[in-house]
């Protein structure tokens, strides 16, 4: 009973009046009978003791009774009203208008007299305004966001704009199947009406918030409703039937279009919400010189069925549906409505075309964040679902970009969708979501490296494998968002939060197909994740499936920043052409390397990232360049080597190709050139594994010197650079792979030149051993073979430049 005292009556809820009848000693069968109107507080100052009698069937007695402790009640509040001061006058005026107060004084814990209908604190969240789904389209191409908010009831504005009337339901959709009915059926029957006798089109929504009275909420809040049974709603529109003439009823029947269901998501719940529109649309064709008189449905606790009341013509009033006033008048006006209604509908035949947005260049901004070329230094994250036949025909761009890892909800990918025609251009490594999850004592540099993030693109099957052999199924949205949305949280946070750095990437959602709840949930974790929306970008062929998208999204920003950073309407063949022209290597030109034929052969970029542990030379490197490139980066490239940085395979293909200034041959390099030439000059009695160490100062161009001598071997030797962090075993078994790739006779191979820069003593040690077992198997026992060790090492000793060899 606390509740009571503390709220204002006219806020009282259905339950608190139950609550007070109760206190009042008021039957349990009137108690519910009241209930089932929907009388809250607001409903209570206003109800009379012939109504009592009329609709609940109640006995004069109870009815008298409850007017009477009514206006006791009533007088109660005006003694207390008196003793409140002006500032909380302004305060209650303000909520009857539907603004949110706060109060930030401390009240002590005794309830002062006079002060006990003080209103309640309402604490503010915040509500983004949200559009309603658009008129007329399917409420399965559109979703709701909970607590958004959709603009207030509106009334006749040019008759083809609907007019829109909320309807909160959430005590009637707690009723049976006949009062749900009844009472569903009224309210639209009534709405409809209105609409149809001023020609105007109109949607009336169950499940957003009618009422200001409601603490917390706020007019046109979206809430939803939970439905069990979407037929329950369908059907109710069989009383048409009954509630207009036989004539009529064929019309209005055309008019009113079946229910609608459009999902609301509350990103913090797993219940399932809908709200429910129903579409009125009075074609002037259909609906010409006639005026709609209806029998609204109501169903009579007293005889236990439903009954019809009297025939009453509504019409739209601003935001109301009231009956008419004057009715002859209203008869005689009817043509001039048509006449509107006939120049509204011809006007929205003859709209003029929209203009072509340059679709090609927002894209290209979004993608190069405003530059020429893609930048090579950026990572992307995919975000997709299935990929009809035709696009996956336009992947190229895809392959080309420097995916992080990519989130699949296709369970088909891997046999027939991206995943199985990405897999034929590079290695990929196969995850699920709960892969994601750090063992306990494992950081985060091991944890990289135990799922070779940076090494190969991460494939992340959200939603099950078909082709996959464990217990990874697909499941529908309701089950996914119990048992693996948990996991999609922890995967998108370790990512964004612990692994790539805040402005590394950008996050794509490619939507190729429908889109469902679980992609949708991918966005609002990225969005919370990366803090914003400035990373993010939106591509999508379909209209359809953006709108369901930006529906969503439209619950975490504001509908310009979505706007700003999606490309609807491109086709993904344009989108495949388009984001080519800005990527610096768009050719995907196979590495070429050297065979012992003295000819080449071409190194597939899949098979190259299975030897993910070294960096491979290719003996055409960086060919393929684009002349593009080379203008805008060769002047950049060249200065950020003589500031220091470490030299890359480009600054010596620019040099070679005379577009930049010479590479300098130090004393060093001749050195290094000499031993490499004698070690090459291999006699049956020398050990197959050779080594050169290159001692240097920090910072003194030991490197440089190691990977020029790998340059200028590039074509008569299989050359390589180790990657950190990989074993001795991996290397040594990728190596052995690198050396007979594509060779006819393993017993004929070119050796294997590997570059370690600054190695550690005990590592080249067990590098040498996993080598010397690799060629020590009986089945290269005889083999020619060599593998040739470079390594360049920090000297911390004054010394100058040196060179030493040493035989194995």
């Amino acid at each position: 009973m606390e509740d009571l005292h503390s709220t204002p009556v006219e806020k009282w809820t259905e339950s608190m009046v139950s609550n007070w009848l109760t206190s009042i000693g008021v039957k349990e069968t009137y108690i519910k009978k009241l209930f089932e109107e929907e009388v809250d507080g607001r409903i209570l100052l206003e109800i009379t003791e012939e109504y009592l009698k009329k609709e609940t069937g109640m006995k004069s007695g109870p009815a008298h009774l409850i007017i009477k402790k009514i206006n006791e009640l009533v007088n109660t509040l005006k003694k207390a009203q008196k003793p409140k001061d002006n500032a909380h006058e302004r305060t209650a005026e303000n909520d009857n208008h539907g603004a949110v107060s706060t109060k930030t004084n401390s009240t002590t814990s005794t309830p002062q007299k006079g002060n006990e209908e003080q209103d309640s604190l309402i604490v503010p969240t915040t509500k983004r305004d949200s559009k309603p789904r658009p008129f007329g389209t399917k409420g399965a191409d559109y979703i709701y966001v909970k607590h958004n908010v959709l603009y207030p009831e509106t009334g006749v504005i040019d008759l083809i704009t609907p007019c829109h009337e909320y309807k909160a339901f959430t005590t009637a959709v707690k009723l049976d199947r006949p009062r749900l009915q009844a009472k569903l059926a009224r309210e639209v029957l009534k709405f409809a009406t209105g609409c149809i006798n001023m020609r105007s089109n109109g949607t009336i929504h169950f499940g957003i918030m009618d009422s200001r009275e409601n603490s917390g909420f706020v007019h046109g809040e979206i809430i939803g409703i939970p439905i069990a049974e979407k037929d329950m709603y369908v059907d109710a529109l069989d009383h048409i039937e009954r509630s207009f003439s036989t004539s009529d009823g064929e019309i209005v029947r055309q008019c009113i279009r079946p229910p609608e269901f459009i999902l609301v998501v509350d990103p913090n719940s797993k219940d399932e919400h809908y709200v429910v529109e129903v579409d009125i649309a009075p074609s002037v064709s259909i609906v010409k010189n006639r005026v709609f008189s209806v029998r609204l449905p109501n169903f009579k606790e007293k005889s236990n069925k439903v009954e019809f009341e009297k025939g009453t013509i509504y019409r739209r009033t601003g935001a109301k549906t009231e009956p008419v006033g004057d009715i002859n008048e209203f008869y005689q006006a009817v043509h001039v409505r048509d006449a509107q209604r006939e120049e509204a509908e011809q006007a929205q035949c003859f709209t003029s075309p929209d203009l072509c947005p340059d679709l090609g260049r927002k894209l290209i901004m979004l993608v190069t964040s405003g530059k020429k070329l893609m930048e090579k230094e950026k990572w992307y994250i995919l975000v997709t679902n299935k990929f009809s036949k035709e696009d996956l025909n336009h992947i190229d761009f895809l392959v080309n970009m420097k995916l992080f890892c990519v989130f699949d909800f296709d369970p088909d990918s891997m046999v027939s969708g991206l995943c199985h025609e990405y897999v034929k251009h590079h290695a990929v490594n196969l995850h699920f979501m709960q892969n994601y999850k750090i063992p306990s004592g494992l950081s985060i540099s091991e944890f990289e490296s135990h799922l070779h993030l940076f090494e190969q693109i991460s494939w992340i099957f959200c939603n099950g494998r078909t082709d996959f052999k464990g217990n990874e199924m697909p499941c529908d949205e309701n089950t996914w968002s119990k048992t693996r949305r948990t996991f999609l949280k922890d995967c998108v946070s370790l990512i964004c939060k612990d692994i790539l750095p805040k402005g590394t990437f950008h996050v794509i959602f490619l939507l190729n197909s429908p889109v469902d709840i679980p992609l949708l949930n991918t966005f609002y974790e990225f969005f919370t994740d990366m803090e914003g929306h400035d990373d993010i970008i939106c591509i999508s062929e379909s209209v359809e499936n953006f709108k369901k998208w930006q529906a969503f999204a439209l619950g975490s920003c504001d509908s310009e920043t979505v706007n700003l950073k999606s490309v609807v309407g491109m086709k993904m063949s344009h989108v495949n052409a388009t984001l080519q022209s800005v990527q610096t290597n768009t050719t995907r030109t196979a590495k070429h390397l050297a065979v012992y034929v003295k000819g080449e052969c071409c190194l597939e970029t899949c098979e190259e990232e299975k030897m993910c542990s070294l960096e491979i030379l290719g003996s055409n490197q960086c060919d393929d360049t684009s002349p593009e490139f080379i203008d805008l980066e060769k002047k950049e490239i060249e200065r950020q080597f003589y500031l220091g940085a470490k030299v890359t395979w480009m600054n010596f293909w620019l040099a070679e190709k005379k577009f930049v200034g010479e590479m300098i041959q130090r004393d060093a390099y001749h050195e290094v050139t000499k031993l490499l030439r004698d070690i090459l000059n291999w006699s049956q009695d020398q050990m197959p594994i050779d080594n050169i160490n290159i001692y240097h100062h920090p910072g003194s161009g030991g490197s440089t010197v190691a990977r020029q001598v790998l340059w200028n071997q590039r074509k008569d030797l299989r050359c390589a650079v180790v990657k950190p962090s990989y074993s001795a075993a991996t290397v040594a078994e990728h190596a052995v792979k690198l050396r007979e790739y594509e060779e006819k006779n393993p017993q004929k191979c070119l050796p294997v030149l590997l570059l370690i820069e600054d190695g550690e003593k005990e590592y080249l040690e067990d590098l040498k051993n996993e080598l010397e077992v690799a060629v020590f198997t009986p089945r290269r026992l005889q083999w020619e073979y060599h593998a040739l060790f470079s390594s360049a090492v920090d000297d911390p000793t004054p010394q100058r430049n040196c060179v030493r060899g040493h035989p194995y």
